[in-house]
C-alpha cells in the first residue's frame, strides 16, 4: 500500500511539472528572433534584465508553483491555478505575439488577482504552498513594473 502511495505522489508532481512546464514552453514560443527584435526596439527599463534572466527566473518559479500545487492536490480548487496559468499565457501572446504592452498590461493585472487569490487559497491549507507562490507574486510585480515602463515612456 505504501508503494502505491509513493507512486501516486510522484505523478502527480511529475504531471504538476509537466503541466506548468508545458504553459511556459507555450509561453515562450510566441518569442521568436522576429518578436525579440521588436522587443528590443522598445523603450525598456533600465531595471530591465539581461534576456539570459527570464529563462532561469521562470524555470524556477514554474518548479515553485507545481511543488505548491502538489502540496495542496485534492484539497484546493485549482480554479485560481489554473486561471493564474492561463494569464501567464495570455500575456507573452498579447505582449509577444499581438505585439500589444497594453492588452499585456491588462492581462498582467488579472494574472497578479489570480495568483494572489491563489496565495490565499493554498495558504489556508498550507503556508508553504502559499508561501511558494509568493516569489512568483513579486516576480509579477516586477514584470507590471517593465510592461508598465514600456507604454508609459
Amino acid at each position: 500500500m505504501q508503494k502505491k502511495s509513493v507512486l501516486k505522489s510522484a505523478l502527480r508532481l511529475f504531471f504538476l511539472l509537466f503541466l506548468v512546464n508545458t504553459i511556459g514552453y507555450i509561453g515562450g514560443s510566441y518569442m521568436t528572433p522576429e518578436t525579440l527584435a521588436w522587443y528590443k526596439m522598445l523603450p525598456n527599463s533600465p531595471l530591465t534584465p539581461p534576456d539570459w534572466v527570464f529563462p532561469v527566473v521562470w524555470t524556477i518559479l514554474f518548479f515553485l508553483m507545481a511543488v505548491s500545487a502538489f502540496l495542496v492536490w485534492g484539497r484546493v480548487s485549482p480554479r485560481w491555478f489554473v486561471a493564474q496559468l492561463m494569464m501567464n499565457m495570455l500575456w507573452s501572446f498579447s505582449f509577444f505575439y499581438l505585439r500589444n504592452p497594453m492588452m499585456a498590461l491588462g492581462v498582467l493585472i488579472l494574472m497578479l488577482l489570480f495568483l494572489w487569490l491563489n496565495i490565499c487559497s493554498f495558504g489556508k491549507v498550507s503556508k508553504w504552498a502559499g508561501g511558494l507562490l509568493v516569489p512568483t507574486f513579486i516576480w509579477g510585480l516586477f514584470a507590471f513594473y517593465l510592461n508598465l515602463y514600456i507604454i508609459l515612456i
